[in-house]
């Protein structure tokens, strides 16, 4: 039997295949390689785009909703806002050297003189007490007196003054003071009473007798009223507003006269009763 050895006969064919292994396009390589990094570029853009519009959706809702607002809302919403700062008048009950005190320090009113007493039932007070004395005899005021730049009375027989001009209050001594030409040009008010303390100091006073006695007085820094809760002679009641801290002080219409205030609960208190007569200049300093 003889061998053969890869010899082709004349009758035979031999299929010889042509094929050969496949490369890769330069683009599929690509592809494969820079796919993942792809993906996350794509992820990363779409979050970018989704929170944008998340933005001006929430820009474009609450632009609708301020101009939805009435002006009426607009202004309720600018006030709930900021802090509310109260206006009331602080209470404060003392005693010194035996003798009680009441201590009245308005907040956040602006004081005014005025005369008549229509202004009671006004809800917008928190403080009132009558100021300047009035004559017994013809019923005019004792003293210069001032209210809105228009000189209502005249005199100089008390030496302790009370000015008002632009909402700024002061007090002090002077038989002469330019509180008073202020006050006429600039529409202020101004009035004069007895001076009980000047710089920490006690001023006398002629008058003897005793009574209950208000005061006009500066303590602590601000203005404040204070009425004494045993009859005391001004003198008497000089020494305790001293003795209390008071720097400056001047008398207010005393006794059982009229006078009121509101606390920070709005609870009003009425001090004295008002005048039963109609008192033609019957006048008091407010803050409103």
């Amino acid at each position: 039997m003889s061998k053969k050895k890869d010899e082709i006969n004349d009758n035979e064919i031999r299929i010889i295949s042509a094929s050969e292994p496949k490369t890769e396009s330069h683009n599929m390589r690509f592809l494969r390689r820079y796919f993942p990094i792809i993906v996350v570029m794509l992820l990363i853009i779409t979050g970018i785009l989704f929170i944008l519009m998340y933005q001006h959706k929430e820009e474009a809702q609450t632009l609708d909703i301020k101009e939805g607002l009435s002006e009426e809302q607009s202004i309720k919403v600018q006030e709930d806002s900021i802090a509310d700062v109260g206006r009331f008048t602080l209470a404060h009950d003392t005693i010194i050297n035996g003798n009680g005190l009441l201590i009245l320090s308005p907040k956040n009113g602006r004081p005014r003189l005025v005369i008549g007493t229509e202004f009671i039932n006004d809800p917008n007070i928190i403080l009132a007490m009558q100021a300047a004395d009035v004559r017994g005899d013809n019923g005019r005021i004792v003293g210069t007196f001032v209210l809105d730049g228009e000189l209502i009375g005249k005199g100089d027989a008390k030496a302790g003054f009370c000015s008002i001009i632009n909402g700024e209050l002061s007090i002090g001594i002077a038989d002469s003071t330019p509180m008073l030409e202020q006050a006429l040009t600039d529409g202020g008010y101004f009035f004069r009473q007895y001076p009980l303390v000047v710089g920490g100091q006690v001023v006398e006073n002629k008058p003897k007798g005793k009574a209950i006695r208000k005061a006009l007085v500066e303590i602590g820094g601000r203005i404040s009223v204070v009425i004494s809760k045993e009859r005391l002679t001004f003198n008497d009641f000089s020494r305790l507003l001293v003795d209390a801290g008071v720097r400056n002080a001047i008398s207010l219409v005393g006794s059982s006269t009229h006078g009121f205030y509101v606390d920070e609960n709005g609870e009003k208190f009425e001090i004295g009763t008002p005048p039963w007569i109609d008192v033609e200049y019957v006048n008091y300093i407010i803050w409103e």
